[in-house]
């Protein structure tokens, strides 16, 4: 136990980088990073703190963790809810011995550097950098480069995941601020990370065998560092030596231009994956998100995109219960669903966040209004994903293998990304699967989300 922690990531796969990151550092100060929470002797636990419902659960999993000091074992939090609510959680949390906001793995790791005796909780929080100063990532969208970030200088080998993908985080911040949205609010203004950071971080984790890499950040289209664009930024990636997919992730719709698509549709790398959270779909609702465009603009854009890709798949989000949200608007967003006809399509119940001007609109919905329309719009969305993953069954599909168990895997196709979409069980009869194989699966069944297939052969990163 001794020298070892166990880290619990909550949140965005933003997040989920961000922990990878410390642990890297963590493991190559020669730190242990354990499975289970008994087993360490540091609890750590990275914060989301979006909306009130992850709030809930990141305060509820360090009280469950909580239960677990005793002798020197030490409680760490870090992220974004203790970027925004420190004050106030080390008030209500006297259980934690540390705490910091985001961008702050080299102060706990210096922290944890140090002995339980040495080290109080004060000190430790009186490091905490934010993501407005950080020397790591402070750079504006066309200035300077983030080259001293620690993608620079720690290896993707030491990466704790045992899966075959790997979230590549391209920026910090946002540029837009969205009504609704309190990330601008924690993680500060958009600071783009360097292609040579990104590229290097990009090599790591192919040489170290990961075969999908997920380019992530708050908002992947407005990367540009000095004139050098996203697109030039994707091919770069691309033209890394190896049999590997690009997942590309948050592409928010004013930035999606031809550039970005053509890109896309040229590189056979890239997954044929569109992933544009559109929030709504009615023009009214999109002005008061201060998001602008409408139902005609995105249309437009992802009938483009299916041209231009074949057998692309669509993702989105939207937000249902915004304040004003007539039950007209909401009617518009079912339809608008059905005719685009999205592959993934998820929604998020209006959260009233303190310091966004949607928290200061009048029309605040009833929360039993708001969780009705929620549920009727996943309700028509598992009926829209349930036809389109009947329509593979029959066909011949590679997919990236996950995990195995015996005679299954799990495992993905190109239109299915991690965590947020459904995935292939795959019989296996050999045994012969492991993950990160790349599989030629025979589809038989359809689920609402998840589809079944049969083991064919290996095959490389092929798509169709």
């Amino acid at each position: 136990m001794k020298n070892s922690f166990y880290l619990l990531s909550l949140g965005c796969p933003k997040n989920l980088v961000d922990s990878e990151k410390l642990t890297r550092r963590l493991c190559l100060s020669g730190l242990r990073p354990t499975r289970e929470a008994e087993e360490a002797d540091t609890l750590i636990v990275n914060t989301c703190g979006f909306i009130e419902a992850a709030r809930k659960e990141s305060i509820d999993e360090i009280l469950g963790l909580a239960k677990l000091k005793g002798g020197k074992r030490r409680l760490l939090v870090f992220g974004c809810l203790s970027e925004r609510y420190k004050e106030e959680l080390q008030a209500a949390l006297p259980e934690v011995d540390a705490m910091w906001g985001v961008n702050a793995e080299e102060e706990i790791a210096r922290y944890m550097g140090t002995s339980a005796d040495d080290a109080s909780a004060d000190d430790a929080s009186a490091d905490n950098t934010s993501a407005d100063n950080t020397s790591a990532d402070n750079t504006s969208a066309d200035n300077t480069s983030a080259d001293n970030t620690s993608a620079d200088n720690t290896s993707a080998e030491a990466r704790p995941s045992t899966f075959p993908y790997a979230y590549l985080k391209i920026s910090e911040g946002c540029r837009r601020r969205c009504s609704f949205c309190s990330i601008p609010l924690i993680r500060g203004p958009l600071r783009n990370y360097s292609p040579e950071t990104i590229l290097k971080e990009a090599e790591d984790y192919i040489r170290s065998g990961t075969k999908e890499l997920i380019l992530v950040s708050q908002d992947t289209a407005s990367y540009k560092v000095k004139g050098f664009t996203f697109s030039e930024l994707l091919k770069d990636i691309c033209s890394i030596p190896g049999d590997f997919w690009v997942r590309v992730h948050y592409l928010h719709p004013s930035g999606v231009d031809d550039s970005i698509l053509e890109a896309m549709a040229g590189e056979p790398k890239v997954a044929r994956y569109l992933d544009m959270p559109l929030q709504h779909s009615e023009q009214r609702i999109l002005r008061l998100m201060s998001r602008g465009g409408g139902r005609r603009d995105f249309t437009k854009i992802i009938n483009r995109a299916r041209k231009m890709m074949p057998g692309l798949a669509v993702r989105t989000t939207f937000i249902v219960g915004f304040p004003g949200e007539s039950e007209e608007e909401f009617e518009g967003v079912l339809d608008f669903i059905e005719e685009t006809g999205f592959e993934h399509a998820g929604a998020f119940v209006y959260s009233k966040e303190e310091g966004t001007g949607a928290a200061r609109l009048p029309g605040q919905l009833p929360k039993a209004v708001k969780k009705r329309r929620w549920e009727r719009f996943m309700r028509a969305q598992a009926a829209i994903s349930l036809e389109k993953n009947k329509s593979l069954i029959g066909r011949g599909m590679t997919a990236l293998v996950d995990e195995t168990d015996g005679k299954f895997a799990i495992g993905r196709l190109a239109s299915q990304a991690p965590d947020v979409d459904g995935v292939v069980f795959i019989e296996d009869e050999k045994g012969a699967l492991k993950p990160g194989d790349f599989a030629r699966v025979l589809v038989t069944e359809a689920q609402d989300y998840d589809l079944r297939g049969l083991s064919l052969s290996l095959k490389p990163a092929a798509q169709g």
